[in-house]
């Protein structure tokens, strides 16, 4: 793992769905986040930025936990696949570090990448420890296939969905985009990526909680739900936006 750099910092002003809530200080405890992109990886930024002393945004923090090597801080767990997923002996371990208080960050973190590649058996042991967290404790999950994420835990971590700037942005959707049959999540993914460049453009805060609500609307077709009720809830959505 690579030392902190600023820049790994920085990109959570490129992430709003991220950045908004940690600098009002309402990041949740228990964040699943979900790379729409193959291979962006958003947990390393966003722990960094957890563990910062100063939650210094600029280059100049200087702060034990910005200058020290990933790996070697204190007040953080990785777990990761080890190969093919995280067993739950790695889930107990991570679990029981928790019962001490951080030593030099506000916050002590397990960051599990992969998310779903937690076992069955490691992921009922996590769902204990993020039912109940202790006050300095934060739980990032970080995924690119959150439809595997045992629902259980999906619905105790706070979702966020993000992306690398598109290639080709998407300038413009039909007016009733939803209308196609079938409706698949593919065509919600289309409009979130539509969502997320108008607020590029615009700043405008609305379109931030479009996003977020065509991201539930995908994990419900993702989960069969009845289309028509996905449908007309779309509709009346892009109606007020």
């Amino acid at each position: 793992m690579k030392n902190f750099s600023h820049q790994d910092l920085s990109r959570l002003g490129s992430w709003p769905l991220i950045a908004g809530p940690f600098a009002a200080g309402l990041f949740p405890q228990s964040a699943l986040v979900v790379s729409s992109t193959p291979g962006l990886e958003p947990g390393l930024s966003l722990c960094h930025a957890l563990l910062c002393e100063e939650r210094e945004t600029s280059s100049t923090c200087r702060c034990r936990s910005c200058q020290t090597d990933f790996m070697g801080h204190p007040d953080i767990h990785l777990l990761s696949p080890s190969p093919h997923t995280i067993k739950v002996t790695d889930v107990r371990m991570a679990v029981q570090s928790l019962l001490y208080r951080p030593l030099w960050s506000p916050v002590r973190i397990i960051w599990i990448q992969a998310a779903e590649t937690l076992t069955p058996e490691s992921a009922n042991l996590l769902l204990k420890a993020v039912e109940e967290p202790a006050a300095y404790v934060h739980f990032v999950l970080t995924t690119n296939n959150p439809d595997q994420v045992l629902p259980t835990i999906r619905s105790r971590c706070q979702r966020f969905v993000i992306a690398e700037p598109d290639r080709q942005p998407i300038d413009s959707l039909p007016q009733d985009w939803m209308m196609v049959r079938p409706l698949l999540p593919d065509h919600v993914v289309q409009a979130a990526r539509f969502a997320r460049v108008q607020f590029r453009q615009s700043h405008q805060r609305q379109w931030l909680g479009v996003w977020e609500d065509l991201w539930q609307a995908y994990d419900a077709l993702a989960a069969n739900a009845n289309q028509d009720i996905v449908r007309e809830r779309l509709r009346q959505l892009w109606i007020r936006r």
